[in-house]
């Protein structure tokens, strides 16, 4: 059984990879507030215990902190990929980085990034994920990057304020919501993107990989959020198309052609919502 050390254990993504696959793979999971592993990964003396209590064959890293226009926030994310890179390099084992479409700019209007567009972050939080690449790719380690734009899923571990969740509670009270109608996006369904590590793990484990994840259609989030509700049995009524995202481009859509050329589980729009519905039942 391949051994995985997987940073933010308690995220939303990173919560979700272990529901998933625990079974599949040992799992040593770290995060400040894991109730088994508590490391602060901004600790490399207590990262690297960690590692070498455990021996990994490959690092998952999706620590971050998320308040996007923060600056201070910069520097803690790049420290924390640091130290993930430097244990890494103690026995030369691949890295998997959850990065994010907010590395992207220059595009606001038709979308559509590519993996070779140049870096122009839109925030503070892009740009703690370009210099966090820019650890990643310069380590000589094997690498996947993934790109994203909006996590969604049902994750009953993660209690947290999360968007895509946050929409839902509301309307599972019996709630209004008020959200954006007009920006595009292409969701990112959690449960895809660990489908992505795995894929990673057991195929191209040797490889440097960037790739954009998403759906094989863009939506709005009020459509989305419609969608969902409709899916599982909520009032679509009590959703509300007058929110406004005023940090978000008119067009965040990412390319997800290279990740179909690579062969990597790809994902429809109405498979999302079927998983979705799936997760809500159990």
């Amino acid at each position: 059984m391949k051994k995985i050390f997987l940073t933010g254990s308690t995220s939303f993504l990173g919560s979700k990879f272990i529901e998933l696959y625990k079974d599949q793979y040992n799992i040593f999971g770290v995060a400040k507030s894991d109730p088994v592993h508590p490391v602060d990964v901004l600790d490399l003396d207590a990262v690297k215990k960690a590692y070498l209590e455990f021996l990994p064959d490959v690092i998952i890293h999706t620590a971050a902190l998320v308040d996007h226009n923060n600056p201070d926030l910069v520097g803690p994310n790049v420290l924390v990929t640091k130290n993930v890179v430097e244990v890494a390099k103690m026995h030369n084992i691949p890295i998997i980085f959850a990065s994010s479409e907010s590395v992207y700019g220059g595009k606001e209007n038709t979308g559509e990034y590519v993996e070779t567009d140049p870096y122009k972050p839109r925030n503070a939080y892009g740009e703690s994920k370009v210099e966090s690449e820019k650890v990643v790719i310069a380590s000589g380690l094997p690498y996947l990057i993934t790109r994203c734009h909006r996590y969604v899923g049902i994750n009953k571990n993660y209690t947290k304020p999360k968007q895509f969740l946050d929409s839902i509670r509301p309307l599972i009270k019996g709630e209004e919501v008020h959200v954006d109608s007009h920006k595009l996006f292409r969701p990112c369904l959690i449960n895809n993107i660990a489908d992505v590590y795995v894929h990673y793990i057991e195929h191209d484990a040797d490889k440097k990989i960037i790739i954009n994840l998403g759906v094989d259609r863009a939506t709005t989030y009020y459509n989305f959020i419609v969608d969902v509700a409709k899916e599982l049995g909520l009032d679509t009524h009590l959703v509300k198309p007058d929110g406004e995202e005023k940090n978000w481009p008119e067009n965040s859509t990412l390319s997800v052609e290279k990740m179909k050329s690579l062969g990597y589980p790809f994902l429809t729009y109405q498979n999302l919502l079927v998983t979705l519905k799936k997760d809500w039942g159990k």
